[in-house]
């Protein structure tokens, strides 16, 4: 079975990026983050995300690169993304930062409500921690094999939500899943035209429940 080559230009480029040195996919999007008290958030105010909402993944704005914070003040000092397909960030090119100021590796996704509160709402999930880059990395892998395999309905739909360890030394530690309901065919305009929010740094907690998940019916 072929796929169409939209398609299998998507994988293609998934594939390259996964490979490639990590390495935007805009400015506009409301910011989604887990707390460190394990709740999905987004936006400026922080408005949690409803457990039954459903969000579709597109595929092609999968992105990497890197990221500067300041540690001590949580500003936002410098980040370089790009989205597969696109070239590399080499981190040998990055520039240089003020001392104390280290770049750290950044992955990120779009996403779009599709059933629940958030219906339509686009969001842009960026994360440099441990947990995050992890969920991201493991949908990714998800995404590619699934094309690999000749499947054209590789967007997939998740719900947000959470899982838990306990660590010796901060305690309970919550880390996001992003748990998949089913497949979907790639949305043919993408997640674009995204509400508009001023730009502001959020900073994810380094390490993140794992709620009860209702699996959407079809």
């Amino acid at each position: 079975m072929s796929l169409p080559q939209a398609i299998s230009n998507t994988i293609s480029n998934l594939v390259t990026a996964q490979q490639a040195t990590p390495v935007d996919t805009g400015e506009d999007f409301l910011y989604l983050k887990m707390t460190k008290q394990g709740e999905w958030v987004y936006g400026a105010e922080e408005t949690e995300v409803d457990p039954e909402s459903f969000f579709v993944v597109d595929p092609k704005t999968y992105a990497q690169g890197f990221v500067a914070w300041d540690s001590e003040s949580g500003v936002l000092v410098a980040e370089e993304m790009a989205v597969a397909g696109q070239s590399p960030i080499i981190m040998a090119n990055l520039p240089e930062l003020p001392e104390g100021i280290k770049w750290q590796a950044q992955t990120a996704f779009a996403l779009k409500g599709l059933e629940g509160k958030e219906k339509n709402l686009q969001l842009l999930y960026k994360v440099s921690s441990k947990g995050g880059k992890a969920a991201i990395a493991i949908l990714l892998k998800q995404i590619i094999d699934r094309g690999k395999a000749g499947n054209a309905d590789v967007a997939p739909l998740v719900q947000l939500e959470s899982t838990s360890y306990k660590h010796k030394k901060y305690g309970k530690i919550f880390t996001p899943v992003l748990a998949i309901d089913e497949w979907l065919d790639v949305p043919e305009d993408g997640v674009s035209e995204p509400v508009v929010e001023p730009a502001v740094a959020i900073a994810e907690p380094d390490e993140p429940k794992r709620g009860k998940r209702t699996r959407r019916t079809a």
